[in-house]
């Protein structure tokens, strides 16, 4: 674009009404500008030249950003300004300024898209790996990206975390403004009763590594101690003093005491910090996702939160800006760890499992983690108390939430077992912590000799055990799957390792199938069965691909285990009435637990049918293709607010199209299928031949037996009178005698 040169100095291309732009601060000021770029004269002489941007459309409303943000774009950008070079490109409209093309134009600049997840490296053991590693089956014009959608843009908090830096001035500080946001985003009193309810009740186990009443006693407190000042409308002077209250309280240390009760009082009523307030938000948002969007809930909230991701949203931002304000003296402590690994649980359902602001904060866990020394427990049997159990819980937590992220993206753990000393939790229930230390003493020495309760109850404390266990194997698979240092001997020793330590669980948490229907198997005992059986076949299945692939197995097992998978994970969908808390989550288990099952069993049909012969493995293909049109359903009941919907959206698409070629395939090759004796599927149907020509036979009366027929024969009876096409013989047919079909060639 080439630019006139008068004075010397480089000068905008005018406007449609002939006229040149002023700079944004000429423009405001309603004086002169001499439109000359970089920096008009006049901000060199203001020393303003960082403010000086030209913008094309300065009246044009643009959509709703915070104002900061908007504030701190142009100042990232102006500072980067340079005066182009003239290139023979086509000549723009006039409207269109050259030096900031990329920022004003408002026709060539991209819609706002908010907080963007986009990619990154992806290894062998990420969820789609399978599809990948077989393009040459499934076509290669499929797309399968991590690409999340784009989250509603709104006024950040974090845009005003800037200057809070030890030494500035105390009173009126950035610090104090932020968490007067932070307090006034707050709901009231009767919203958060309603919330905390419906966590206490049914999303308890979200925080699993304390005990539950925590988040109600720190609610409790809270109002208790500024009731008054929390009514609406609130008051600014009112929200200063608690918000500088909050800060002198996160400027001393936290000493943690053993026991719950002193404990509980360090982080509550005076005492009260912003990591509480923290914890407070965690809980409130955890509840929002856990309601369905239709909720009627929603309809009593002001403005945009009456939608329920944008409520998400704002609760998780205040989640973060606590954290900024817990981190001001650059301390730690197992609150602030903790609220680390809710901010971190919420930012996968709302973001995506694959995002990279995810991956980024699963660093930040693992940072803080280990330098609160969680990774090093003691290693003598010391007296069991609340604050040791809660480390003990904590830690196997984040353990598992680096291995668990590592293996659905194919990248390295930031931990590893290796460099870490573990003490798993003892399986004690929730409630004891809270009877003070004699009454935890008592329950331990109730344990058996591996530490598991004796009384067959499904707690937090046993779910955390068993994911521990079968984490310890995860890292280990992950080291032979991503070093590429792979041998048959070390897969079979894992295999065997797996399998032990599954069966070595107590029995009450093994999932049979009978549970599904068995009354006396509560919805959260179903869903944690049901949830460690698949985190078994997950890792299970990654072996079985590797040892599938060294051709140290043929592959039946594998799919025997993908088909049990694929099972569990439509199961969860069939049985969704019964898990309503649990719908935000469905997505991660699609990414975990249905992609990878539902790829290798695509796979493998595929390669049966391109090379029918070469395969020794044996597939039910009508049970695999009934689940995988169940999958199907499942990928598009997703809404699109999940943080992995564009991902499932893909997934969908591509296994409807791998299921029209199976079922294209089946029914094209019908002609050629109708041998004597054949056994098998016939023609996609689930119909068996009976050893006479077609699939048509007669039964001991010389009468058609149209349990037995196929699709062909009913066309052929045409319209004559009995015949299929002519439903008049319905109404001779004794409808007593109960089933009319022969069903058994359904099987």
């Amino acid at each position: 674009m080439s630019i006139r040169r008068e004075n010397g100095h480089g000068v905008v291309p005018r406007r449609r009404n002939g006229k040149q732009p002023a700079c944004e601060p000429c423009r405001k000021a309603k004086i002169s500008c001499d439109h000359s770029l970089p920096v008009c004269d006049r901000c060199k002489r203001r020393k303003a030249s960082a403010k000086c941007i030209y913008l094309s459309a300065p009246m044009t409303r643009r959509p709703p950003t915070g104002e900061s943000n908007t504030s701190r774009e142009h100042e990232q950008t102006a500072g980067t300004l340079s005066t182009p070079t003239p290139t023979p490109a086509p000549t723009p409209t006039p409207s269109t300024i050259s030096t900031h093309d990329h920022l004003l134009s408002p026709d060539s600049r991209p819609t706002e898209p908010g907080r963007i997840q986009s990619g990154g490296f992806f290894g062998p053991t990420n969820f789609s790996a399978v599809f990948e590693e077989n393009r040459e089956n499934i076509g290669n014009d499929i797309q399968i990206s991590n690409d999340s959608g784009a989250l509603p843009s709104y006024d950040s908090l974090q845009t005003h975390n800037f200057l809070m830096l030890p030494g500035n001035a105390f009173g009126g500080s950035p610090r104090i403004q932020l968490g007067i946001k932070i307090l006034q985003k707050l709901p009231d009193k009767r919203t958060c009763d309603h919330l905390l309810k419906w966590f206490l009740e049914r999303k308890g186990e979200c925080s699993p590594y304390t005990p539950r009443l925590i988040s109600a006693q720190i609610v409790y407190s809270l109002w208790s101690q500024w009731g008054k000042e929390f009514k609406e409308p609130r008051r600014l002077d009112d929200m200063e003093r608690i918000s500088t209250h909050l800060c002198r309280n996160s400027e001393h240390h936290l000493q943690e005491a053993e026991d719950y009760q002193p404990w509980l009082d360090s982080i509550t009523g005076p005492n009260m910090r912003w990591e509480s307030v923290g914890l407070i938000f965690a809980a409130l948002c955890q509840s929002i996702l856990s309601l369905s969007e239709r909720d009627a809930f929603f309809t009593t909230q002001p403005g945009q939160r009456k939608d329920r991701k944008h409520f998400a949203l704002e609760l998780k931002d205040c989640i973060q800006a606590c954290v900024t304000l817990s981190n001001y003296m650059d301390y730690i402590n197992t609150v602030m760890v903790g609220l680390l690994t809710q901010n971190l649980i919420i930012a996968t359902v709302i973001m995506g499992d694959a995002s990279l602001i995810v991956w980024r904060q699963i660093g930040d866990l693992v940072s803080m983690s280990t330098a609160l020394g969680l990774h090093r427990q003691p290693d003598n049997d010391g007296p069991v108390t609340f604050l040791s159990e809660c480390k003990r819980r904590l830690f196997t937590i984040i353990f598992n939430v680096d291995k668990s992220s590592a293996h659905l993206t194919g990248r390295p753990p930031a931990l590893s077992y290796r460099y870490t000393r573990f003490r798993f939790p003892l399986d004690i229930d929730d409630e004891v912590f809270a009877q003070g230390p004699e009454a935890l003493r008592k329950a331990a020495e109730k344990l058996d000799a591996n530490g598991w309760n004796q009384e067959g109850r499904m707690t937090n404390a046993t779910y955390i055990r068993a994911h521990g266990y079968l984490t310890i194997i995860t890292d280990e698979i992950l080291e032979l799957s991503l070093t590429g240092n792979i041998s048959d001997t070390r897969i079979t020793d894992l295999l065997a390792r797996l399998q032990e330590t599954y069966d070595g669980f107590p029995c009450y948490t093994h999932y049979r199938p009978n549970d599904v229907y068995s009354p006396l198997i509560s919805d959260s005992v179903l869903w944690r069965r049901i949830g460690l059986r698949l985190t078994y076949l997950e890792q299970r299945l990654t072996l079985e691909r590797l040892a599938h692939k060294s051709l140290l197995l043929s592959g039946q097992s594998m799919i025997s285990c993908a088909l049990e998978m694929l099972q569990l994970t439509v199961l969860f969908w069939v049985q969704r009435d019964r898990f309503v808390e649990h719908h935000h989550d469905y997505d991660w288990m699609l990414m975990c637990w249905g992609v990878p099952s539902s790829g290798v069993l695509c796979v493998e049909i595929l390669k049966q049918m391109k090379s029918p012969h070469e395969s020794t493995i044996k597939l039910p293909t009508s049970e695999i293709v009934q689940n995988l049109s169940l999958l199907v359903g499942f990928f598009e009941w997703i809404k699109p607010s999940a943080g992995n919907y564009l991902l499932c959206g893909r997934m969908s698409k591509l296994v409807k199209r791998i299921l029209d070629q199976i079922l294209n395939h089946r029914v094209g090759g019908r002609g050629n299928s109708q041998g004597q004796g054949q056994e098998g599927e016939r023609s996609g149907m689930g119909l068996v031949e009976d050893g006479n020509d077609g699939l048509g036979g007669e039964n001991g009366n010389g009468n058609v037996d149209v349990g037995m027929m196929g699709v062909d024969d009913l066309d052929a009876m045409g319209d004559d009178v009995g015949a299929f096409g002519n439903l008049d013989w319905l109404n001779e047919l004794d409808w007593s005698r109960g089933p009319w079909m022969n069903l058994d060639g359904l099987t």
